[in-house]
């Protein structure tokens, strides 16, 4: 499995997502589950799945599933 097969698992079960949300065009507040709260849940969660610790600047842009993508991509996780 993927980083991004993995993110999407991160993003459904951080936020309570069921399978049938499209989490590869989710955004910032495109469910009601990804409120500032929720955030920092789904933050906490990507650290603990992926061995990495975002710094403040990578936190406040991750405002989508892509960017998150991007994110990881750019800190060298491979899967």
């Amino acid at each position: 499995m993927g980083p991004s097969e993995r993110l999407a698992g991160v993003f459904r079960k951080a936020l309570e997502l069921g399978d049938a949300v499209d989490v590869e065009g989710l955004t910032y507040r495109g469910v009601p589950a990804w409120d500032s709260l929720g955030h920092m849940a789904l933050v906490a969660a990507i650290e603990e799945e992926f061995g990495v610790e975002l710094d403040s600047d990578q936190v406040i842009d991750m405002a989508s599933f892509p960017i998150a993508c991007k994110t990881l991509r750019d800190m060298g996780v491979d899967g």
